[in-house]
């Protein structure tokens, strides 16, 4: 069970780009590795060449940084292309269901929310977007870590995490999260027995996750956990080598507005994400 065949990386030179490059290769495996460096605003003359005839500075320098690639990882794919455009527009025109777009966190911090990891994770195409921080590899970090909560979006995420533990090597926890609705204030003994019957519920969303990342091969541990699912993936964004999460969001203004756990998510992470919204 291959989920990518592709992984896209955003190139600009930035460290926060170079960071994002390295985890793509790092993953290691048979997929293309193609970098995009993406050039803001309309094209001048062509994606290639100055005025002159000669070859862009920005062209020359992805070129050299895919040849060094090449001579790191012998025998891989990889493949260069440099457009100018909007970032989001270019790169989410390349996502697909067995295509990962990786991007790195926002040179500027967090003045915005909408990073271009949360704007490619609200995309309208299907596909799957890594955001990797630049100081991901400075934490010694131990397993992949996939929040579900029943959905579909999240059975995507499990596949998804599946593949990754196969391809690392690394265990696979599931993490199903849920809050006590703050509208109930029955008496003590009757909420006592509405708590208990609500985590039982969730065990079963648990259950019925950690079954089906059996059924594809997988060896996962469970977890569940009381609080919000943004913070508790983020806290274990920590020390895991990767989270991943599955998208709601579901087309147009409502995609563009994500306001969920992945987008949150996304803002919180100390370690590489990954959101999916679709891998069939």
């Amino acid at each position: 069970m291959q989920v990518f065949t592709k992984t896209v990386v955003a190139w600009d030179g930035s460290p926060h780009a170079e960071a994002a490059l390295r985890w793509a290769a790092a993953r290691g495996g048979d997929e293309v590795l193609e970098l995009v460096h993406v050039i803001p605003g309309e094209d001048q003359a062509s994606e290639y060449l100055r005025a002159t005839g000669e070859l862009s500075e920005q062209r020359v320098a992805l070129m050299d940084r895919a040849e060094a690639l090449r001579a790191e990882h012998p025998g891989r794919t990889i493949t260069t292309h440099t457009v100018h455009g909007r970032p989001e527009k270019e790169l989410g025109g390349r996502m697909g269901h067995d295509v990962l777009v990786a991007v790195g966190t926002s040179s500027h911090g967090r003045e915005t929310a909408w990073t271009l990891g949360a704007r490619l994770a609200a995309h309208r195409s299907r596909g799957s977007v890594a955001v990797i921080p630049a100081d991901w590899e400075a934490t010694a970090r131990r397993n992949i870590v996939v929040g579900v909560d029943g959905s579909v979006e999240s059975m995507a995420a499990v596949r998804v995490g599946v593949e990754e533990a196969r391809r690392t090597g690394d265990e696979l926890e599931l993490v199903h999260s849920w809050v006590v609705p703050t509208s109930w204030n029955s008496a003590y003994v009757e909420y006592l027995g509405d708590v208990q019957l609500m985590e039982d519920m969730r065990r079963d969303v648990l259950d019925e996750a950690l079954d089906y990342a059996r059924s594809l091969g997988g060896a996962p541990a469970g977890r569940l956990e009381q609080g919000g699912a943004a913070p508790i993936l983020a806290e274990r964004s920590r020390t895991a080598n990767l989270v991943i999460v599955g998208s709601h969001a579901t087309g147009g203004m409502a995609r563009f507005l994500l306001g969920s756990v992945s987008h949150d998510l996304l803002l919180e992470a100390v370690g590489p994400v990954i959101v999916v919204s679709d891998n069939e």
